[in-house]
């Protein structure tokens, strides 16, 4: 991804292709410059201020009691990336800006980009992981850390964005009554499978530090009478609460890869148990075939999930026997346009 440096004018784009430029250096300095320029526009408050009208530097500088000097380095830097556009001497969010970084915007992802800088150690500490195979992690955080706040509201932001769209297509059994979501966090995609299905109600089972801001979450929306929360560790929690007869549905969404290949395949045994016959079991996540060649996205996303949880991406032949020795038919392939390179994997519990 050269992201870092754009040639300004036709020698220097000459200069890149005969490669007379040290690329790699300005990938050094500009990901690192890409990634605190919009998520300081973000936490400082300027691409709220802007959202809510134009502004000089100054302006902007007194409104939110920053220093002027690099608040107009930073609006500088947000024009260039064409996140704000600049008149006058007079500084506004750009039309994607608005869409995506206004804090009232249906589609704004502001607090996960705020909530990205989480990830800086994780990254910076890379050449140590590689050295010994160690990884950060994040989900060992206490339950009471306020990381899991940016979290689970950062998530939140980008699950509506595809939440609808998911309950559009997947299929449940008719008349689903009960679902489970997974490691369902911020509860998004259970509140709107049931906002579809009238006659359904849902669990979501996640670590303690998740599902308490999950529970806020779904109150504020009004759902706490549809969407439940139970607190436990995907790998080790019972599946079905005592006294529970299973479940029509499950999901399990962007789990699977923060697992090793023992720890899923035990998970999959565990979700057949606790469907009922026919049931229906939802993943989302990022299967890669091997050999084939992958875009820059899906490369990162992989070493990203290493760093967060140790763990490495899986392939569909991996699901497919997971399936399988579970019990479970094939998956059949649902795509999102709202998530590219992520599908949705559909499967059953036979009812033999």
């Amino acid at each position: 991804m050269r992201l870092a440096l754009r040639a300004a004018n036709p020698v220097e784009w000459l200069a890149l292709r005969a490669g007379f430029v040290p690329v790699a250096a300005a990938d050094a300095w500009g990901g690192m410059a890409l990634s605190g320029i919009v998520i300081a526009a973000v936490r400082t408050g300027i691409t709220a201020r802007l959202a809510a009208g134009h502004a000089t530097a100054p302006q902007l500088a007194a409104d939110l009691g920053l220093d002027p000097l690099p608040t107009r380095l930073l609006l500088d830097c947000l024009r260039s990336g064409g996140h704000v556009t600049e008149r006058s001497g007079r500084y506004r969010l750009s039309a994607s800006a608005r869409r995506w970084l206004d804090p009232a915007s249906p589609l704004s992802v502001a607090t996960y980009v705020a909530g990205a800088a989480d990830y800086w150690p994780w990254w910076s500490g890379l050449d140590e992981a590689v050295r010994t195979g160690s990884s950060g992690g994040s989900h060992g955080a206490r339950p009471d850390d306020p990381y899991w706040r940016r979290y689970i509201t950062g998530q939140r932001e980008l699950a509506r964005l595809s939440a609808a769209e998911v309950a559009k297509k997947l299929p449940l059994p008719g008349r689903p009554r009960t679902l489970l979501d997974i490691g369902g966090g911020h509860g998004g995609y259970a509140a709107a499978l049931c906002e579809r299905h009238p006659g359904l109600r849902a669990t979501v089972l996640d670590l303690p530090g998740s599902a308490a801001v999950g529970r806020e979450l779904i109150a504020a929306a009004g759902l706490s009478d549809r969407v439940a929360f139970r607190d436990g560790d995907a790998t080790k929690a019972d599946l079905v609460a005592e006294g529970d007869e299973g479940y029509d549905a499950v999901l399990c969404f962007n789990l699977v890869h923060h697992l090793a290949p023992g720890e899923a395949a035990a998970l999959f045994r565990r979700i057949a148990a606790a469907l009922r016959p026919g049931g229906t079991l939802a993943v989302l996540d990022v299967f890669a075939e091997p050999g084939r060649r992958a875009s820059a996205h899906a490369d990162m996303l992989a070493l990203f999930t290493y760093l967060s949880s140790g763990a490495r991406g899986h392939t569909p032949r991996d699901l497919a026997a997971w399936l399988r020795d579970a019990g479970l038919t094939p998956a059949k392939q649902i795509s999102l346009l709202r998530m590219p390179g992520l599908a949705l994997r559909v499967s059953t519990r036979k009812n033999t």
